[in-house]
This record gives structure tokens, sequence and C-alpha cells, in this order.
């Protein structure tokens, strides 16, 4: 087994200073509900001493980019193991917890990957992937080449904001990819611009759960965009192909087996087949939408219609299980090994 580890000591004494600092006001993360002190300063200082922090926690004689007083990983940090902050005002989606999260929302957590580096996505800094380094598996970064640095949340080695992934001119700095983007929140999130994108992810569309899946309820979750098809852009699967594209290709997906891999963007087939009895919505292997917009009752999935995507497999930031599945595929127990697979595969169960 992969080796496991967890977060440094510096890494953990770092967050501790900051979220000492970014937890005891309201919030800082959501511009929906908040006041603009809690993300911004006017002329970093109060009492004479600094606003913004580094993640250590010490004061800053510049604020970030914008006036911000905190990076990405400030604000979507915790000390604690909830996954919401600044509750009932900014409810702040909490991503990257220190202790083990009591609510993961939908993406998932960074505090996995922090336990074994093969759980999902790499951008914390103090720990890089030890088996694939810097390159994504399965391709390159959407503006193309190979880099030294490792991932990162947004910009150009990253997912959220302007990454080069539909043909704009990549941002490097982070901050600055996502420039403008929680002050353009609204709704349809038909990826028209960085802040009209579901969760910030340019060109894709979607609609989100008031809540991120925090209650874990079929009657309100995330519906993701998803098509017949390789070709259509704004489709969540499309978007994880921006890094990983050998994983997002009809070569070797065809009729019969064996297949070298499984497909995505395929319409989940109807008619008298095994596929045709996933009809209730399952959390543990979601589906995607022709029209996430248009679902009447999120509780129901139509076969010949949805379609199977990365995410019916996969969290997007890390999860407990090798390679961020939603179950643990690598169990020793058959019935834990088929019981993702068997939401869509029913007479495998």
């Amino acid at each position: 087994m992969k080796k496991s580890r967890v977060l440094s000591v510096a890494l953990g004494a770092a967050f501790l200073a900051a979220g000492m600092v970014l937890l005891s006001s309201p919030a800082r993360g959501k511009i929906m509900g908040g006041v603009c002190g809690d993300c911004h300063t006017m002329h970093n200082s109060q009492n004479g001493e600094p606003v913004a922090t580094d993640l250590s926690g010490n004061p800053l004689a510049t604020p970030f980019s914008r006036l911000l007083v905190s990076s990405c990983l400030g604000c979507h940090s915790s000390l604690s193991s909830e996954t919401i902050y600044g509750l009932p005002v900014t409810n702040t989606p909490v991503v990257n917890n220190l202790a083990d999260p009591a609510h993961p929302l939908a993406g998932g957590n960074f505090y996995y990957v922090g336990l074994d580096d093969s759980n999902g996505h790499n951008v914390l800094p103090s720990n890089p992937d030890d088996l694939l380094g810097t390159d994504p598996p399965g391709g390159a970064f959407p503006s193309g080449g190979s880099y030294t640095e490792q991932l990162r949340c947004a910009g150009t080695r990253g997912c959220h904001g302007l990454n080069g992934g539909h043909g704009e001119a990549p941002v490097d700095d982070q901050l600055m990819a996502m420039d403008g983007a929680h002050h353009d929140r609204g709704a349809p999130l038909d990826g028209s611009s960085v802040g009209r994108s579901y969760r910030y992810l340019n060109g894709i569309s979607g609609k989100e759960a008031p809540d991120w899946e925090y209650d874990q309820s079929v009657f309100s979750h995330n519906e993701y965009a998803g098509a017949n098809g390789y070709a259509i852009t704004n489709t969540i699967s499309y978007f994880c192909a921006e890094c990983h594209g050998t994983y997002h290709s009809s070569a070797d997906v065809g009729l019969a087996s064996p297949w070298f891999r499984h497909p995505t963007d395929t319409v989940l087939p109807a008619g008298p087949t095994e596929y045709s009895i996933y009809n209730s919505y399952s959390l543990l292997a979601p589906v995607a939408r022709p029209d996430p917009f248009d679902v009447l009752d999120t509780t129901k999935v139509t076969p010949g219609e949805d379609t199977v995507m990365c995410l019916s497999c996969h969290r997007s930031h890390g999860s407990p299980y090798y390679k961020a599945m939603r179950w643990d595929y690598r169990s020793p127990d058959l019935a834990t090994v088929l019981s993702g697979c068997g939401v869509c595969h029913t007479w495998k169960n």
C-alpha cells in the first residue's frame, strides 16, 4: 500500500495560527451575506497592526491582490471537523480540514490527501505527489506542457478561475485568476463567466446544492451537466479532461468487452438492461443531466437521458479512498467493492 502520512507539523502550526485569525471573524470566503471587511482590507491596518496574514499567521505588510486579507487555502480551511463555517451569515464551504471532516462536501476534502497522497489532488504546498510528480495522469494542464510546480487551486496550474481550459489566456496568479468571480455570482450557472460557472470552473454549467451536499440528501444535491459525447464543452467530464484527456475519449471504449477504460459522457442505457433499474438517484454514484436546470424531480434518474460522468465514481478534491473514489474499490470485502459499481450495474449485485 502506498505510504500514509499526516500533514507536516509545520503546516499544522501554520493553519492553527491562520485559523485563530480567520475563524475568529465571521468568515472570509463567500461574498453572499457577508461584509466587505470579511475578505478585504482598506488600509491593512487595525489597531496599529496589519490585517492580512500568511498561512503561518504572520502579519503581512502588503495584503494579497485586490486588497484581500487571505488566500484560497486561508479562507477554505478549518481547524475543526466542520465543513461549513460562518453560519448563518457567510456560509463558507471548507474543503481542507485539519481534523477528520464530519460532513465532507460534494467535492470531498483535502484532509484525506494528507493521509495518503493517492487519495486526491495535491494542492497543499507541503504535500506533493511522490509517485506522479507534477504532471497530471492522462494528459497535461490546459495551457499545455509540463510544469515543475505542483497543482494549485486556481489559475494556470489549477482548476478554478482562468486556467486556459476554454481557450482564454490563463492567469498564473491564483487570486487574479479568480478576479471578481465572488462578486459575479448569479443564476443560472451557465458557464458564461468565471463567476457564473459551476464552482468557478470556467465554462462549466451546473446547479449547486445550497449546502454543497452537507446534509447528504437526494432532495437537495448538485446537478452536473452531462452529454452523450466528448465534444460538448460545458460538461463536468469535459472539465476533468482538460488535464486528464486520455481518460475522456471514445478510443478503446466500444460496444463489447474487453474495454480499456470505463466510458464517460455516455448515456445510461435504457430498455431491458441492468442499467434501466437505476432510477432512484444515488449520492454514491451520481449521474449528470443533459440540462441540469430542468430537473423536475432530483430524486429520480432517467436511463436513456442521464449520463455517466467522471464524478459518478470520483470526488473532485479528495476522498478516504484510492484515486479519490467514492467508495472503497480496493476493499478486501467484495460487497464493499461492488457497493458503488452495483448502483448502475444492478445485475452484478
